[in-house]
């Protein structure tokens, strides 16, 4: 049988008394008195049949069995509020979309009312992050830029994506590189998750070594740093399509390759919101098909 845990009452005047180091602050916090505090700690310790506080006068200090104890209670009292948080369930008309700035900015803002149209009666809410999703507190479902094959969750692949160098119209007064060679005249713009070594070719010369660049975290603004004259970007296409159709953006030599990652819609299987999400989700990879298909009449 399992063994019936103290009373509630005694583990939250254990805690305090803990967290004081002080049975009449305790009380003070618990609206009990002294006593009350002192007998309810004895009662653990004879239960436990472990010294749990060090009593010198009115000064008290958990003994090493009261440091283990505490440290437990406070983790299951973490847990127990954890499991009576209503937030979650308050906000059933919220859908929290975790995804990337540079997914959001050129690819999500464009098509908004599609997806507000695949959640009716439900307040879209962007989160733009680069941190891994917490399904289990406040994000309901997260668009990704990566590999793939994240456990413990529900995946959907979205869309492949491919690289290439673009440049702003006026970049250098038109003094384009014409191949591989001459780029290491040139200022790269270099983004971690689109390393310029995926684009260039194994056995020609390697320019992403000059001393000529520029490093950005942000896919967007590495392109709006290219829209604007400050070097070479080698850019996603999905990215720089709206950029490449408007002439902000010009491809640069003729390669393209296909990019180390695709994107991902990944969302928990338990959500209660499961329904809304997979409309969302259907929304998503209708917007990736229809992108690829104008972008390739």
């Amino acid at each position: 049988m399992p063994v019936r845990p103290p009373s509630l009452r005694s583990i939250a005047a254990f805690e305090a008394a803990a967290r004081h180091a002080s049975f009449t602050k305790a009380a003070d916090e618990l609206n009990l008195t002294p006593g009350a505090i002192s007998h309810a700690i004895k009662a653990l310790e004879q239960r436990l049949d472990q010294q749990l506080f060090l009593r010198n006068g009115r000064a008290v200090a958990l003994t090493e069995a009261g440091r283990t104890l505490a440290a437990r209670v406070r983790l299951s009292l973490g847990l127990l509020a954890d499991a009576f948080d209503t937030a979650p369930w308050r906000a059933r008309d919220r859908l929290v979309i975790s995804t990337l700035s540079s997914i959001a900015e050129r690819l999500f803002l464009p098509a908004l009312d599609r997806l507000q149209g695949a959640a009716p009666g439900m307040m879209l809410d962007f989160r733009c992050t680069t941190s891994l999703a917490d399904f289990d507190r406040d994000v309901d479902l997260a668009i990704r830029f990566g590999p793939g094959g994240w456990r413990g969750v529900q995946t959907r692949f979205l869309g492949e994506e491919s690289l290439f160098p673009v440049v702003g119209p006026d970049y250098n007064n038109g003094n384009w590189p014409k191949d591989q060679a001459e780029l290491a005249g040139h200022v790269l713009i270099h983004h971690p998750e689109s390393s310029w070594r995926l684009w260039l070719e194994p056995d020609g010369p390697d320019p992403s070594r000059s001393g000529n660049a520029l490093y950005i975290d942000d896919s967007a603004l590495a392109l709006e740093a290219a829209a604007m004259g400050h070097g070479i970007a080698l850019a996603r296409a999905r990215l720089a399509a709206a950029d490449l159709r408007s002439g902000r953006l010009t491809r640069l030599l003729r390669r393209e390759v296909p990019a180390e990652y695709g994107y991902w819609a990944v969302w928990s299987g338990s959500s209660p919101k499961l329904p809304v999400i997979t409309a969302v989700v259907d929304a998503v990879e209708t917007l990736f098909k229809d992108e690829k298909r104008s972008s390739e009449d």
